[in-house]
């Protein structure tokens, strides 16, 4: 689910001279006819309600001995081993553009002697497009007859299994393993992209794949979800980045506003902040669901207040009735610490409800609720905000009359 391994990836760039030849580009009108598919309504209802508080969606819970001890605690599971207990929302976990790890998994030789013509290649027509130096096999997204095996394989087993919903993960807009084409069973070979980071052909068969598969987890069953992991990309339009975040009953923004926890740009940017603010109230807008992922570089124990603050300020500020938050670290090693139950003392202050909604002062953001105040200063300056009433924060400190925010911090504060 690392992201930044795509960005490192795609920085290489060394593969693509051999992408400008004049090289037929392979013909996929059947992606372009799922483009035209009607919109699908996001399932809201299908999702716990939010209405005050932080609510949890944990990511994995591959660690997590009992099960139970979720009940209570967590809201949702995305990428759940179990599809029980059914007091939590589980749902079931699979890459959107390979072999699914945890289904049938074939081996590169298996695919080559089956289905060739599913296997995406670089520029080179000779190194298999992987990812994330997984052995998985990447798959032609725009056929069909992928989609169609993806449905068998992996999203109609969990969904009879009793998995609430399927998450698919590193959905991006751009084309950063270089993919360039595939060879058609009969070895000719059939260029699709041009293999370069921004390609318009690709991310309208990211689009189709999104909008195709939405469909058909709702046309499964009336209480089946969708749930994709995709983040704001800047190197996109706004409306091609709002254009995937609405094709889902609930967003994983894995990047959030810590941006994957990288080291030394943890916090987004003034600009940052706002694309993503306006994606999350454009999926809030069609009714979508919303979970904010707070990837932080330390490890998982040693998160500090103030990062613990950033992430569930800017959370209470956006959330609605249908709004997720995790937080989490690295391990020793420097994997993801995803997969067990991490309790933070942020996620029980008495904020209670929403009173109104989030409303700028200067260049800092607050949102009212019944029990106290959230706070968000998403620029590069400290700012003072003006504040009706006594407050406390969550340290015991006493604020009348206003408070002093640091530069990209947030703030919680509650009424005395």
């Amino acid at each position: 689910m690392d992201v930044r391994l795509a960005i490192a990836v795609a920085a290489g760039g060394s593969m693509l001279a051999a992408c400008r030849g004049n090289v037929p580009i392979a013909p996929y009108t059947s992606a372009d006819s799922y483009l035209a598919a009607p919109n699908v309504s996001p399932r809201r209802n299908e999702f716990p309600p939010t209405p005050s508080g932080v609510h949890l969606n944990l990511v994995f819970n591959y660690l997590v001995r009992d099960l139970h001890r979720e009940i209570g605690l967590i809201d949702v599971v995305w990428g759940s081993r179990s599809p029980y207990p059914t007091q939590v929302v589980n749902q079931s976990y699979t890459p959107f553009e390979r072999d699914d790890p945890f289904g049938p998994n074939h081996s590169l030789q298996w695919w080559k002697r089956h289905h060739p013509d599913w296997i995406e290649y670089r520029c080179n027509r000779k190194s298999v497009a992987f990812e994330f130096d997984e052995p998985n096999v990447p798959f032609d997204i725009a056929n069909p007859a992928v989609r169609a095996y993806q449905q068998s394989a992996s999203v109609d087993p969990a969904l009879a299994e009793g998995y609430r919903g399927i998450d698919f993960d590193n959905l991006e807009l751009g084309n950063y393993w270089h993919r360039c084409g595939h060879f058609s069973t009969d070895g000719k070979w059939m260029q699709q992209y041009s293999g370069a980071d921004s390609d318009p052909r690709y991310t309208r068969d990211v689009l189709a794949w999104a909008q195709s598969t939405f469909a058909y987890i709702h046309r499964y069953s009336p209480t089946a979800t969708m749930s994709i992991n995709f983040s704001y990309d800047s190197n996109f339009s706004m409306d091609e980045n709002d254009a995937l975040a609405t094709q889902t009953d609930e967003l994983l923004d894995e990047g959030g506003f810590t941006n994957y926890g990288s080291k030394g740009h943890n916090v987004t940017t003034p600009q940052e902040w706002r694309r993503i603010v306006g994606m999350i109230r454009w999926v809030q807008a069609n009714g979508g669901c919303y979970m904010e992922n707070g990837e932080e570089a330390a490890l998982s124990k040693d998160i500090t207040q103030p990062e613990r603050l950033w992430v569930v300020a800017n959370y209470l500020l956006n959330r609605d009735d249908c709004t997720y938050v995790w937080m989490s670290g690295f391990t020793q090693s420097g994997q993801q610490d995803y997969g067990r139950i991490l309790l933070y003392p942020e996620y029980k202050l008495a904020v209670g409800k929403p009173t109104g909604a989030a409303q700028q002062s200067g260049n800092a953001w607050k949102r009212p609720y019944s029990g106290g105040l959230a706070l968000v200063n998403p620029s590069e300056q400290g700012v003072i905000v003006p504040l009706h009433g006594d407050y406390v924060d969550e340290n015991g400190k006493k604020y009348s009359g206003s408070i002093q925010l640091a530069k990209t911090s947030g703030q919680i504060l509650l009424k005395r």
